[in-house]
């Protein structure tokens, strides 16, 4: 054994011998008391005990903030439609096309619709014109919010030379063919305002069912007729 050769404590970290009475290794200079063994395992129990965390609540946050965005997106367009409908008013729907069931050669249908309340359409048969109908359409489809509804020859509640319709039926179809039927009582003249509402309307009918004044001399008369909404 050569006089520099030691024994005794192993270094943990270069594997040199050193005597026992050594604190620091004599080639690295490693505390041989222990605590570089003691903090080497430290660190790979650490390392061992290691994962890596999702960051789960930021990614909560930010997929609700994304929500909100696109739902915005989408809701925006349509709660401000609702809101200028609710707070404009509806305009007038003049409609494409107009017929009736039966009229009067004098008095046809377009007549009802021509924006002039001094003119009329009249059924052509005398007593209450049940059944017979006004229809109008729409090559477009509309939003249909309320009907104006003259009965008679004029404005004038007094004006009673032809009959007036008292109750009628509103039938409204929209675009795939769906219907909605309403049903009104009208009073004994003057122009009235009946709600009539409905979305993608195309066809609009109004049918007669029992009328004031009815005689052998006089026919349903409607003065006018004017739809309102949006197109």
């Amino acid at each position: 054994m050569r006089a520099d050769d030691e024994s005794g404590v192993v270094c943990p970290r270069c594997g040199v011998d050193n005597r026992p009475d050594r604190s620091f290794c004599r080639n690295d200079g490693t505390p041989l008391d222990g605590s570089a063994n003691r903090s080497a395992e430290a660190s790979r129990q650490r390392l061992a005990g290691w994962r890596p965390r999702f960051p789960w609540k930021r990614v909560l946050i930010i997929g609700g903030i994304l929500c909100a965005l696109v739902g915005a997106a989408f809701l925006t367009p349509v709660t401000i439609q609702e809101v200028n409908d609710h707070f404009s008013n509806p305009a007038p729907l003049p409609p494409t096309a107009v017929s009736a069931s039966n009229a009067d050669p004098a008095h046809p249908a377009q007549r009802a619709f021509d924006g002039v309340s001094n003119s009329w359409w009249g059924t052509g048969y005398s007593g209450d014109s049940a059944g017979q109908y006004l229809q109008a359409n729409y090559s477009r489809p509309v939003k249909l919010e309320k009907m104006i509804i003259t009965p008679g020859v004029s404005p004038q509640i007094e004006d009673r030379a032809q009959a007036r319709p008292q109750r009628i039926d509103v039938v409204l179809t929209d675009a795939r063919g769906r219907q909605a039927l309403m049903s009104y009582t009208l009073a004994d003249g003057g122009p009235q305002i009946v709600d009539a509402k409905m979305d993608d309307v195309v066809q609009v009918d109004m049918i007669v069912r029992s009328a004031y004044g009815t005689a052998a001399s006089k026919q349903v008369a409607i003065a006018e007729v004017e739809m309102f909404g949006r197109s």
